[in-house]
């Protein structure tokens, strides 16, 4: 009698495909989960040496922080995201005393400094990086917006933003809203503030009000689903999570929410 050696049928072999797309359903979800988690905490470990390198220039400098293209404290956010700062010679003077003209890290003289990139490139490539040695860190691995291409590096176009005070903590600041905790405007930001361990000083895309699933109206911009990183005064990092930016030192919530009850 002959040995006859039968293989899969059809139906056994659409089953086992079936199984294998059910599995396969519940597990990519799971492993792109991992994936965003392991950026998450490499944007926090990021953001910790910034956070090293802040306090060590504060140990060279008197407990001052550095001040960017500013010529003085700068107690207020700065936001990334414009190529230029508005309003004409806005860098102050030449150096000692200021930063116009000045081409950074070998790029274009600086120009309209005081607000957006030109901070950061201030920042980035001289006061922080003798400190940091390093200008990959000013990256989250989970920002879609920005990556660290050599142009973003020159120009100073980063990840994460300068959040030391907002409307929320600071009286007569034009919206008029009432005071959500401390009065940050009569403390400059330094190392010998007593909200050290409480106070913002450096984030990323999520920690204002109107971005993220806690903004009126609701939206995705954000580098994370579960929250934002932050670097505190006292040089330590975390993740904050949505809901409770009325509760954040400086508050960040929107005009049309409310302080914390």
């Amino acid at each position: 009698m002959k040995n006859c050696k039968q293989g899969f049928t059809l139906i056994e072999l659409l089953v086992v495909i079936a199984i294998i797309a059910i599995l396969a359903a519940i597990l990519f979800p799971v492993f792109a989960q991992a994936r965003e988690k392991a950026r998450m905490v490499s944007c926090v470990s990021n953001l910790r040496q910034l956070g090293l390198a802040v306090v060590q220039y504060a140990q060279d400098y008197d407990e001052r922080f550095p001040m960017g293209s500013y010529n003085g404290p700068r107690n207020w956010e700065v936001n990334p995201d414009p190529a230029d700062g508005p309003g004409g010679a806005d860098c102050f003077t030449t150096p000692p005393n200021g930063w116009a003209g000045l081409p950074i890290a070998g790029g274009a003289p600086t120009s309209n400094c005081r607000y957006g990139r030109q901070f950061y490139r201030i920042l980035m490539h001289v006061q922080l990086l003798p400190y940091a040695k390093s200008t990959q860190i000013w990256y989250c691995p989970s920002d879609r917006r920005k990556q660290a291409t050599a142009a973003n590096v020159l120009l100073g176009n980063q990840s994460f933003q300068w959040f030391v005070n907002w409307i929320w903590n600071s009286p007569g600041s034009g919206f008029a809203p009432p005071l959500c905790g401390p009065n940050l405007a009569v403390e400059n930001p330094d190392a010998k503030s007593n909200l050290s361990a409480q106070r913002v000083l450096i984030s990323e895309w999520g920690m204002f009000g109107w971005d993220g699933p806690d903004a009126r109206p609701v939206n995705t911009n954000g580098n994370h689903k579960q929250g934002y990183n932050a670097i505190f005064f006292d040089g330590h990092a975390k993740t904050q999570i949505y809901s409770r930016k009325c509760a954040t030192i400086p508050a960040s919530h929107w005009v049309t929410q409310t302080c914390c009850q």
